[in-house]
């Protein structure tokens, strides 16, 4: 059964299928991180207290939920590649956005794991940038193509 976005009210708590609110690490809230696939057809919405990416549709209103991605960490953060095949989320996950698999984590030179919010993209010609993104999941539908 899909869920549709939004939360149902139970006794003051809000829940989103099936999974509910309780203590976070970051930000003080469970749900920080928000964002636009470029094309602007999907909402990613951040889970800090059950380390989970929720994926709804948008090309319906109100936009239905279609999956869940468990992270190994609390999520405060969703970001994309520029044309929109990969997600990166803050927790150090690189996810395919059409199979919702993670396909890389990062890590340091000693393997430990890394995270990051501020995660952005730079496409270079020899040394020289030329195209730098952003760590914010706006959409880019009607942006002008190479800015």
């Amino acid at each position: 059964m899909e869920r549709r976005l939004g939360f149902k009210q139970s006794s003051s708590r809000e829940t989103e299928q099936g999974f509910d609110k309780g203590l976070v690490k970051r930000h003080g809230c469970p749900s920080h991180g928000i964002a636009l696939t470029p094309d602007e057809r999907e909402i990613w919405i951040c889970d800090g207290t059950n380390h989970r990416l929720h994926v709804f549709d948008n090309t319906v209103m109100p936009p239905i939920q279609r999956t869940t991605i468990q992270t190994r960490d609390m999520p405060g953060w969703i970001s994309f590649s520029f044309e929109g095949k990969h997600a990166f989320s803050a927790t150090g996950e690189i996810i395919d956005t059409r199979t919702r698999r993670i396909i890389a984590t990062l890590e340091d030179a000693s393997f430990n794991s890394v995270q990051s919010e501020k995660m952005v993209e730079i496409h270079l010609s020899g040394n020289r940038p030329v195209r730098a993104g952003d760590q914010f999941g706006l959409g880019q539908v009607g942006a002008v193509a190479g800015k």
